[in-house]
C-alpha cells in the first residue's frame, strides 16, 4: 500500500466500537427508558384520572348531602296538617295560629340553614295574607320561573333559577320547587328553597380543579369559572345514560383538557344531576413531565454514545499510530516515534515494535557490514584477476595461432592434428563465451561435453566410448542450464573412473524429464567404482567443502552452484559400486527458454 494512502483506510476498528456501543448500550437504554417512560407516563395519566375522579366524587357527595338535607328538612313542614288546611280554606282563616306556625317555620328554617338563601310559598289563594315568606300569585304563577312545571300536578323537582345579589349581578341559584298536598283541590301552594350559590362555592371550592354542575339537559346552575355559567357541560358522548359516567379527554376551544362527568339521582326526585370535574393544567404538565424525561433519557443515552465514539477515536488514532508505524517499518522505515501514550497492550506492543525495529537494524548492520568486508574481498580478486588476465595471451591471438597451426597441419595432410586442434578451439570458445553467465542452453551444454570427450577418445583412443541419452521428444534447445555444469563430472569420470582400467570404457549421458517440472542428469561409468566408505566421505565433503581432495572440491563447487542458484531442493547425488561403475546424478529445475514460449 502506499504511503500517502495509508491514512483514507476505513476506520474498521472504530465502526466496530461504535456499533458494538450502540447495539450494546444504547439500545438496551434506550428501550428501557422508553418503555421506563411509558410506564411512567400510564402511572402518571391514571393518578391525573385518578384524582379528578375523587375531586367529581367529593363535589358528587357534597352536593347529594346539601340537597338531600333540604329535602328532608322540609319534609315535617310539607306533610303538616296545619300547612295543608291552611293553604286549602276557602275563606280568611279566623284562627290565624296555623298561618303564624308556617310562617315562623319558614323564616326559622331560613335564619337558622346557611344553605337557603330564600324560602317562599307561592299559592293562588287570596283568602292567605302575604309575607315575606308567603306570596299570593294571581296570575296562575306565569309570573315564576317554573310555571310551565306547574302542570305537573305532582311538582317535586330541582331547578336553575336566576336572582340578583346586592350589586344587581345576575346570580344561578340551585332551586327545589315542591307541591304542597291541600285539603282542597280549588287551590295550590308550591314550596321554592333556593340554596346561596355562596354557600354552594364555599363547599365546592378547594382545588385548582374547573367545577360545574347542572341539573337534567339545563345550563350548568355552578361553575367555579364563571364564563361556564348557564352553559351546558361539554359531554363528549351521548348522556342519557342513567348512570352517565366519562373520564377522560375533552377538547374545548382546541384544548385538550382532562376532565371526570358523574351522574346522581337526588333524593325522592326525578331529575339528574351533573357533575364535571376538569383539570385544565392536567395534559400540559403530563407533557411537560415527559418532556423532562425524555430530555434526560435521551441525555442518558447520548452520554455513553459520547463517551464511547471518544474512546473509539482515541484508540483508533492509537491503532492507526500503531499501524503507520508498522507500516513504515515493512517499507524499510525504521524512524518511528519511539512512545505510544496509554498503558495497555497496545502499548506494549509498540514497545515490541521497537524492541524489533532496533534488534533489525542492528542485524541490518552487521550484514551491510559484511557485505561491504565481501565486496573489498570480490574487488580484491577481481583486481588480482585483472592483473593475471593481463599477463595471459589473449584469446583471439591464441585462435589465430591454432588456426594457423591447424591450416600447416592441413597443409601436409595430418588429419589427426586438425582434428585435435578444432576440438580444442571449439572447446575454449564455449568456455570462454559461458565465462561470466549463468545461462546455456541444454543441447550446447551437451554439444560442449561431447567435444570434450571427442578429445578424450582421440588420446584414449577405444578405451573411451560414450552415449548420450535422452527421450526423442525433448526438446534440448528448450531447456536452460548452468554453463560448465557437466564437464567437471565427466573429467571425474573419467580421470578416476576409467582411465585406470584395462577394460572398454564407458560414460552414459542419460537426460529424464521429471515430474514437477524437474530435469535429472545422470553420468554413468563403468570403472573401479568405490566402496561405501570412500563414497560417504565424498558425500560428507562435497556437502562441507573439504580441501583435501580435487574429486571432492569439483563436486562441491557443482553441488553449491545448483544449490544457490536453484534453491536448497535441488543438488547433486551419488552412487557407487566397486568394480562396476559410479553414478552422478544432477537435479535441476526444468527451466523453459523463454524465447521458445
Amino acid at each position: 500500500m502506499p504511503r500517502n494512502k495509508l491514512h483514507f483506510v476505513k476506520p474498521k476498528i472504530r465502526q466496530q466500537l461504535i456499533f458494538t456501543g450502540i447495539f450494546l448500550t444504547f439500545i438496551p437504554l434506550f428501550c428501557v427508558g422508553l418503555f421506563a417512560l411509558m410506564q411512567a407516563r400510564n402511572q402518571m395519566s391514571v393518578q391525573m384520572e385518578d384524582q379528578v375522579t375523587s375531586a367529581a366524587l367529593r363535589v358528587n357527595s357534597t352536593i347529594f348531602d346539601i340537597t338531600t338535607s333540604l329535602y328532608t328538612s322540609i319534609d315535617p313542614l310539607l306533610s303538616s296538617s296545619y300547612a295543608r288546611k291552611l293553604f286549602g280554606v276557602d275563606s280568611e282563616p279566623e284562627d290565624l295560629s296555623s298561618y303564624e306556625l308556617v310562617s315562623n317555620s319558614l323564616a326559622t328554617m331560613h335564619s337558622t340553614t346557611a344553605a337557603i338563601s330564600s324560602i317562599t310559598i307561592y299559592t293562588d289563594n287570596p283568602n292567605i295574607p302575604s309575607n315575606s315568606n308567603i306570596v299570593y300569585i294571581n296570575d296562575n304563577y306565569s309570573s315564576l320561573p317554573w310555571a310551565e312545571k306547574t302542570k305537573n300536578t305532582s311538582l317535586n323537582s330541582w331547578l336553575c333559577l336566576t336572582n340578583k345579589d346586592s350589586w344587581d349581578n345576575s346570580v344561578y341559584e340551585l332551586a327545589i320547587v315542591r307541591k304542597i298536598s291541600l285539603s282542597s283541590t280549588k287551590y295550590s301552594a308550591y314550596l321554592e328553597i333556593r340554596i346561596d350559590a355562596n354557600y354552594l362555592k364555599n363547599r365546592l371550592l378547594g382545588s385548582d380543579y374547573i367545577v360545574m354542575a347542572s341539573v337534567d339537559n339545563t345550563p350548568t346552575f355552578y361553575s367555579s369559572d364563571r364564563s361556564w355559567l348557564q352553559k351546558k357541560i361539554p359531554f363528549p358522548e351521548d348522556f342519557n345514560n342513567e348512570y352517565y359516567q366519562y373520564t377522560g379527554p375533552i377538547i374545548i376551544n382546541d384544548k385538550k383538557l382532562l376532565c371526570n362527568i358523574v351522574t346522581f339521582l337526588p333524593y325522592k326526585t326525578d331529575n339528574k344531576f351533573y357533575i364535571c370535574v376538569i383539570d385544565p393544567n392536567a395534559y400540559n404538565n403530563l407533557n411537560r413531565i415527559t418532556l423532562t424525561y425524555i430530555v434526560i433519557l435521551i441525555i442518558a443515552t447520548l452520554f455513553p454514545i459520547i463517551l464511547i465514539v471518544l474512546f473509539s477515536s482515541y484508540f483508533n488514532s492509537r491503532i492507526q499510530t500503531l499501524r503507520i508505524a508498522m507500516h513504515k517499518v515493512s517499507l524499510g522505515d525504521y524512524n518511528i516515534l519511539k512512545m505510544l501514550k496509554g498503558d495497555d497492550e497496545l502499548t506494549e506492543i509498540f514497545n515490541d515494535l521497537n524492541t524489533t525495529v532496533e534488534k533489525i537494524s542492528e542485524k541490518e548492520a552487521k550484514f551491510y557490514k559484511s557485505q561491504l568486508d565481501e565486496q573489498q574481498l570480490i574487488n580484491k580478486q577481481q583486481h588480482m584477476e585483472f592483473k593475471m588476465l593481463a599477463s595471459q595471451i589473449n584469446p583471439h591471438f591464441l585462435y589465430n595461432t591454432l588456426e594457423m597451426i591447424r591450416m600447416q597441419a592441413l597443409a601436409t595432410g595430418n588429419n589427426d592434428v586438425v582434428t585435435s586442434i578444432k576440438l580444442l578451439a571449439k572447446s575454449m570458445r564455449y568456455v570462454l563465451e559461458n565465462t561470466g553467465t549463468d545461462s546455456t542452453t541444454l543441447y550446447d551444454e551437451l554439444e560442449y561435453v561431447e567435444t570434450y570427450l571427442a578429445i578424450q577418445k582421440l588420446r584414449f583412443g577405444d578405451r573411451i566410448n560414450y552415449s548420450i541419452q535422452y527421450p526423442p521428444q525433448l526438446d534440448l534447445d528448450k531447456y536452460k542450464i548452468l554453463p560448465l555444469l557437466l564437464q567437471p563430472i565427466i573429467e571425474n569420470s573419467v580421470i578416476h573412473g576409467l582411465e585406470r582400467t584395462k577394460i572398454s570404457g564407458l560414460v552414459i549421458i542419460n537426460i529424464i524429464l521429471l515430474e514437477h517440472d524437474k530435469l535429472r542428469i545422470e553420468v554413468s561409468d563403468n570403472g573401479l567404482g568405490m566402496d561405501d566408505d570412500r563414497l560417504n566421505g565424498i558425500i560428507e565433503r562435497i556437502n562441507s567443502a573439504s580441501l583435501d581432495s580435487v574429486v571432492s572440491i569439483g563436486l562441491y563447487n557443482i553441488n553449491q552452484r545448483i544449490k544457490l542458484f536453484y534453491g536448497t531442493e535441488y543438488g547433486v547425488t551419488i552412487t557407487s559400486c566397486p568394480n562396476i561403475g559410479t553414478t552422478v546424478a544432477l537435479t535441476i529445475p526444468a527451466i523453459v527458454n523463454k524465447e521458445d514460449l
